[in-house]
């Protein structure tokens, strides 16, 4: 008796990762919009559109986790492009709200105080901090489990 096997599809990453990258960028840069144009603070608004962001990428994942199965790092890859769009966007939100408080002659305290007494603390420090830490696990998971071998 012979039993036929189809080949397995091959994934191509670029199809797979470019859409969901560009998609970040987007919804990132909307973010940073909608909290540039309610005065700079970070609100309930950013919080909200930060857990929608969230909740995609968790669907994204669901939905494309075979697909990502079959792409070496697949997971990983997905994993630090989400970290990276995200807290870059904070951080570079950050600094640039920082460099125009700064640049208004002496009013480096007040850069200061924007940055470590407001709640852009943990939308830059914190959460990259503590989504860092869960990446570097899962980055260690991913080594450990010898996850770059075929």
């Amino acid at each position: 008796m012979t039993t036929n096997t189809l080949p397995q599809p091959t994934v191509n990453a670029r199809t797979v990762l470019l859409p969901y990258l560009l998609v970040l960028v987007a919804a990132t840069a909307a973010i940073q919009a909608a909290i540039a144009f309610t005065g700079g603070d970070i609100t309930l608004l950013a919080g909200i559109l930060t857990a929608l962001v969230a909740a995609g990428i968790a669907v994204w994942f669901w939905r494309n986790y075979r697909k990502l199965t079959k792409i070496r790092f697949g997971l990983a890859i997905a994993h630090t492009l989400a970290f990276v769009t995200v807290t870059a966007s904070f951080n570079l939100h950050a600094v640039i709200r920082a460099l125009s408080l700064g640049s208004t002659g002496g009013a480096d305290g007040a850069a200061a105080h924007e940055l470590l007494s407001t709640p852009w603390f943990g939308a830059t420090l914190v959460m990259s901090a503590a989504w860092g830490a869960g990446l570097l696990v899962h980055l260690a998971g991913v080594v450990l489990g010898r996850g770059w071998e075929d």
